[in-house]
């Protein structure tokens, strides 16, 4: 798993097949992180809670395998992403 800190106003690039999604941190508190996407048409870009295609969140982070290739959501990404306060904002 990769984590990054970042402060607002900075982004992540995330490459893909479809071309290259901007994520960017607007605003961290102790609570909620904002972020910006910013992505091609082709791509869905879905919070985990209303994402059909993730039954259990928790489950789909921990089965993450490194050595096993897999088709990854936009969120399942962000959510590798920024996990456990990898913003590095306290």
């Amino acid at each position: 798993m990769l984590i990054l800190s970042r402060r607002p106003g900075e982004v992540v690039h995330l490459h893909t097949s479809d071309g290259i999604i901007k994520i960017q941190l607007y605003d961290c508190n102790d609570r909620v992180a904002r972020l910006g996407f910013a992505a091609p048409q082709s791509v869905t870009i879905m919070r985990a809670e209303i994402d059909d295609t993730e039954v259990n969140a928790e489950n789909a982070i921990s089965e993450i395998s490194l050595a096993k290739p897999q088709r990854k959501t936009i969120f399942s990404l962000l959510r590798e992403l920024f996990t456990r306060g990898s913003t590095g904002l306290h």
